[in-house]
């Protein structure tokens, strides 16, 4: 039988634990890893958000494959470029020059002295300066 001293020692709360027939029911849920991530659990809240460039890598790396389907495989792709581009923080010429810049970067020879640093440019006019 869990007391109200064994559930403090175990750190579960009344509402947390259940005793049924001398078993103890404990109800655990999972967190979702975006709200993980963007500092929504109290022990996160001081992370700043993820870089867009992992969103970005994941929006250009996911495969259909990895989905149930084709209506899954677009909510996803929809949902990875949401966190990619912003589209809540950034304005419309800020995502514009985003994929712009990123096709700019994909098409000019690897060996250029500035890409070869492996420090991606901020914007076009800097990718320019390069």
């Amino acid at each position: 039988m869990m007391t109200a001293e064994s559930r403090e020692a175990t750190g579960l709360s009344p509402q947390a634990a259940q005793e049924k027939d001398g078993i103890v029911i404990v109800k655990v849920e999972e967190e979702d890893e975006e709200d993980h991530m963007w500092g929504q659990d109290s022990t996160l809240q001081d992370t700043p958000p993820p870089d867009p460039e992992i969103f970005r890598q994941r929006f250009r790396r996911f495969c259909y494959q990895n989905t149930f389907g084709p209506r899954e495989a677009l909510s996803r792709l929809k949902e990875l470029c949401h966190q990619w581009l912003r589209p809540e923080i950034n304005t419309k010429e800020q995502i514009l020059e985003l994929l712009v810049l990123e096709q700019f970067l994909s098409i000019l020879p690897k060996e250029l002295p500035g890409l070869a640093a492996g420090i991606p440019p901020d914007s076009g006019e800097e990718a320019v300066t390069f």
